[in-house]
């Protein structure tokens, strides 16, 4: 009798790899640095990870427009403004361009790409010191700091002017800085050959994406949005874009074919975002796959059936695959927080259950941002990546594979009779429209759309187009709104409304007024009230009366995680203070953590620092004049004379037996500041 084949789990990663296009079209000056700081940290050190293991393969998605910027560095280093400024001699800088020095250097994570320096970490208590005025030797270090703590492990193994200038720690010269820039930007020149011979030796498949990372859907048709949203308030546009969503796939593969020498097998859509019209496009251009969220295939089968996840779909000769929520966002979100090995471990766990529930070898899609979440694991992520790879490199049952090499094995593919419009972020498309400010984008866009195409005879007309086609990325409406935050928002503003007034340059129109003015007025804040006076609540763990909190401030902890898909346990921070203690009330599911053995650490960080853990419990805790008692609310007070500084930065972990089990704010930084003197309008 013939031996059954061992049932396989297919597991195939996709690592999406995009930045919007930050150059300005007046100066031709990248606005912002991303591109460069991910390129020497993130897009060669991803495929150089799991290179080193024989067993492991994956998809890598790389955006037009992202390869683009790569070359355009490469011919042109200074055309970035931050390579640029930081070439020049400190003591030329005017304050403006000392200012952005500044500003842009303590750009990293604190934790991660701060702390391992000891000089970097000593510049930052200064930066938060009340003398914080730097010396020219003090700027130098920074920019070179700076600069180093965004290097991956790749460039700190294998560069020796890397590995000397962390050698030296300190005492950089304006000559190192130089020669530090050199060479990382020449090593920008092996990134996209690296792909190149990994694809060609099978290691990895290349996808791509429409060239400036538009939302397809949306541009065929912007009504596509109420198919997940009935109710959503749509833009008045008095044209369609669907020819520049046919130019936008277009042009990416063409643009494909001349890096890699031959067509695309998959796309993946901008944002996960699919419709039956998207489809239609990409099996127009022979697109064998592409991949979307799981809420899309719930939303487009009608039930949440688990094991249908793990099949693949096909609709008009597109192969289909959604992926698995739950372990895409825990390696882009919650693993950064636990030891490798436990993070590993529940990564196989899940996989397990998987192969196990199921009756057919399933195909576990893990799909993610290949570039942003890794400065929030230490040591960017190396130690995360060797201990996975070397565990899925052990296990007979997973074969980690890419996307078009699992159509070739043994798997469960159904046909779809429609799919329901929408993205990875909620299932739908209110992340680029609906809001007043994303609509008001939309008909600037729609308006320049319509003097662009009453233009087609004029000889600027292709030039202008592509600057309409780069206003058409998404980036551009996924920071107008309040549903994210970022410091540079004015800037992605700007950038959107430069490429508009591009377009009516080109074809020699006056440029609308309206496209003189910010369209980003409305911003989602952190920190949604500042303290307006004393308050002194009762340590109890209920909000006793109205008073008791009133004159608090009030900290959303969830603002920075709205592309998360997973609920937090603590979700509202209300702070205050009188003149002996520093108070703090947690909202959110405290009971679920209350008498069950958890820990709460509240961490203050400045000129002082300072770590207060204690369990979580109904009792009232006391220990050195500290109080905590967790019920309905958690509520701390703190004693102002355990600690020295006034305006601090604020975090909160949950422990569990001493492993984190949550960190809030998981992005951004909490600065709480109780210096106001409130004596006078203290009212009991």
């Amino acid at each position: 009798m013939a031996l059954q084949p061992m049932k396989k789990l297919y597991l195939c990663f996709l690592w999406h790899m995009h930045q919007p296009y930050y150059k300005n079209p007046y100066t031709q000056t990248f606005e912002m640095p991303w591109v460069f700081l991910h390129a020497i940290k993130d897009y060669y050190e991803m495929p150089w990870h799991f290179s080193r293991y024989e067993k492991i393969k994956a998809t890598f998605n790389l955006v037009p427009s992202l390869i683009k910027q790569l070359y355009e560095y490469i011919e042109n280093p200074d055309s970035c403004h931050l390579i640029k400024t930081f070439k020049k001699p400190v003591k030329t800088l005017t304050e403006e361009e000392k200012n952005y020095v500044l500003d842009i250097s303590f750009n990293a994570n604190l934790n991660t790409m701060v702390k391992p320096f000891e000089r970097y970490y000593q510049l930052y208590l200064k930066k938060h010191s009340s003398t914080a005025k730097f010396t020219h030797q003090e700027l130098t270090d920074l920019q070179v700091l700076f600069l180093l703590s965004w290097t991956g492990n790749y460039l700190r193994e294998n560069n020796e002017l890397v590995k000397n200038l962390l050698n030296k720690k300190a005492g950089f010269t304006h000559q190192d800085k130089v020669d530090l820039i050199n060479q990382l930007t020449q090593f920008l020149k092996e990134i996209i050959p690296f792909y190149q011979k990994l694809q060609s030796d099978r290691k990895i498949e290349v996808s791509t994406t429409p060239y400036y990372h538009p939302i397809i859907p949306l541009l065929i048709d912007l009504t596509s949005a109420k198919e997940a949203l009935p109710n959503i308030t749509l833009p008045k546009v008095k044209v369609n874009f669907k020819d520049d969503a046919e130019l936008q796939v277009k042009n990416a593969i063409s643009f494909y074919q001349e890096i890699f020498e031959s067509k695309p097998s998959g796309f993946w859509p901008s944002e996960g975002s699919v419709s039956n019209d998207t489809l239609k496009l990409f099996s127009q251009y022979n697109i064998k796959w592409t991949a979307s969220d799981e809420d899309i295939l719930f939303n487009s089968l009608g039930n949440k059936n688990l094991e249908s996840l793990y099949k693949v779909y096909k609709y008009e000769g597109v192969y289909l695959f959604f992926r698995d929520k739950y372990l895409s966002d825990a390696i882009g979100f919650r693993y950064q927080n636990l030891d490798e090995k436990q993070a590993v471990k529940d990564f196989i766990t899940r996989l397990k259950y998987i192969h196990e529930k199921v009756d057919f070898n399933p195909v576990v899609s893990v799909i993610l941002d290949g570039e942003n979440a890794w400065e929030f694991y230490k040591n960017n992520g190396k130690d995360f990546f060797d201990s996975l790879y070397t565990e899925l490199s052990n296990q007979d049952w997973i074969e980690v594979i890419t996307f078009s090499q699992v159509l070739k094995k043994d798997i469960v593919v159904e046909n779809l009779n429609s799919i329901k419009a929408g993205s990875w972020i909620y299932g739908n498309f209110s992340t680029w429209i609906g809001h007043p400010e994303k609509n008001t984008a939309w008909e600037y866009l729609s308006q320049a759309k319509q003097v662009l195409e009453s233009e087609k005879e004029n000889k600027n007309y292709k030039k202008a187009k592509e600057y309409l086609l780069i206003a058409q990325g998404s980036d551009w409406f996924w920071w107008y709104g309040d549903d994210h935050f970022s410091h540079y928002a004015d800037r992605f503003d700007l950038l959107f409304r430069l490429n508009l007034q591009k377009v009516y340059e080109k074809l020699g129109k006056d440029i609308p007024t309206n496209l003189l003015k910010p369209i980003k007025k409305l911003y989602k804040q952190l920190i949604l009230r500042q303290p307006t006076g004393y308050i002194k609540p009762i340590i109890d763990g209920y909000v006793s009366n109205y008073y008791e909190w009133l004159h608090s401030g009030e900290v959303d902890l969830k603002f920075d995680l709205s592309s998360m898909t997973f609920d937090t346990i603590l979700e509202k921070l209300y702070y205050g203070y009188d003149e002996e203690n520093l108070y703090l009330r947690l909202d959110g599911k405290v009971e679920s953590i209350t008498d069950k053995g958890y820990k709460l650490k509240v961490s203050i960080l400045a000129t002082c620092e300072i770590d207060f853990t204690f369990p979580l419990q109904s009792t009232l805790y006391e220990n050195n004049g500290l109080k905590a008692c967790s019920k309905k609310v958690i509520e701390i007070a703190i004693p102002l004379k355990l600690f020295s500084c006034r305006n601090f930065d604020l975090s909160f972990t949950v422990l569990e037996n001493d492993k984190i089990i949550e960190k809030l704010p998981v992005y951004s930084v909490l600065n709480i500041d109780i210096s106001q003197d409130f004596t006078y309008d203290w009212i009991v």
